[in-house]
């Protein structure tokens, strides 16, 4: 008799071995290739990831190093288990991971979980929900590169929202069965040390989004190569009736979301889609996600979740479109951008001081052990 889950692990580990492999070759035989994948890569990841992530990622980290979150959900308790059942103190996870960005809504959690607040089902049911774009990443990727236009921003985060409410209205029936009562009390102390940990921290955080970003950009740059994007591509093609271009794009922005300013500019058609991905999150977040949960939480209902969220984003969108298109000049098919993408100066320099902070920070430590 087969053990399944033992033949599932087996060929999990095969197929991460080819696809090592297989980039390996890659990054040998077609160099030309991965280089223009990994700048392009590093390109998104100084104009928009840096810029849309580094600050919230530090913000939530002070938050929950000072007992800000502990404290505050005191104050929203009722609130959280009235609307969704949750308690206070996750109902302001729920609303900060939601404008903060992808990654910051795990890490609340998984200190959470880690410090024994909530349980492992709990943490792995409300990563499917404490989850979103954000949005800078929104306004500032999506909007302000592809459309030019507040509305197209606007729809997008109004079409997200819906989905992750609808998932939060839905998991709130098992929420309100399992709660565990009001925050403790919590005095909110703030010292010099939690600043330059905060933002070591974001700058680690940063580095790993980033180097996932690149990876999955050198996966795509593979599929490329062996013909097996493109293939797909013709076939989301046939059945969409898109054209080949758009169909390998959204392929890609499914791979990885920062991928979507590559889409066609100016095609307010493609915004369901785009609600979906943006909503869904994508190969690359969920590999963020792994690194940040280290195999203590799975990331299956979190993708289940995120799967009907991303269902629901899309109808919102279709529903409100004509609403908020109204007035704008709508293209089925522009294949160029029409915006020049801003320094990435500001984001490596920021880098750079991260690192100072980072190392002055441990240097002090080490004097004051």
């Amino acid at each position: 008799m087969i053990d399944w889950v033992i033949f599932m692990k087996k060929t999990r580990d095969l197929l991460t071995a080819l696809l090592l492999a297989g980039t390996a070759a890659l990054c040998i035989l077609a160099a030309d290739t991965v280089g223009a994948a990994v700048y392009a890569a590093l390109q998104r990841c100084l104009t928009a990831v840096i810029p849309s992530l580094f600050a919230m990622i530090a913000v939530s980290g002070l938050l929950i190093r000072s007992g800000t979150v502990t404290a505050a959900g005191r104050l929203v308790h009722r609130a959280g288990r009235l609307l969704l059942g949750m308690d206070g103190d996750i109902f302001l996870i729920f609303l900060f991971s939601n404008i903060a960005g992808y990654p910051v809504g795990a890490r609340m959690l998984i200190s959470c979980y880690e410090t024994g607040r909530l349980t492992k089902r709990e943490a792995e049911l409300l990563a499917g929900v404490c989850f979103g774009a954000g949005p800078a990443f929104i306004y500032g990727c999506i909007a302000g590169q592809l459309y030019r236009s507040a509305k197209a921003g606007l729809l997008i985060s109004l079409s997200t929202a819906t989905g992750s409410l609808l998932c939060a209205v839905v998991m709130s029936v098992y929420l309100r069965r399992h709660g565990h009562g009001a925050p403790p009390r919590s005095v909110v102390t703030f010292n010099a040390e939690m600043l330059p940990d905060c933002v070591s921290s974001a700058g680690r955080a940063m580095a790993e989004i980033c180097a996932a970003i690149l990876g999955f950009a050198v996966i795509s740059a593979l599929l490329i190569r062996t013909g097996a994007l493109p293939a797909a591509a013709e076939l989301f093609a046939r059945l969409t009736g898109r054209d080949f271009t758009t169909s390998a794009g959204l392929i890609c922005a499914a791979l990885d979301v920062t991928a979507v300013g590559s889409l066609p500019a100016g095609d307010y058609t493609l915004l369901p889609a785009i609600s979906a991905l943006v909503t869904f999150g994508g190969g690359c977040v969920f590999m963020q996600l792994a690194a940040i949960y280290r195999g203590k939480l799975s990331l299956l209902p979190t993708a289940v979740l995120r799967l009907g969220a991303a269902a629901v984003s899309f109808a919102a969108c279709r529903l409100l479109l004509p609403l908020f298109i109204a007035g704008e000049t709508v293209s089925a098919a522009v294949v160029t951008k029409v915006h020049s993408a801003p320094s990435p100066v500001p984001s490596v320099l920021l880098a750079v001081m991260t690192v100072m902070v980072f190392m002055k920070y441990e240097k002090c430590r080490r004097k004051n052990v």
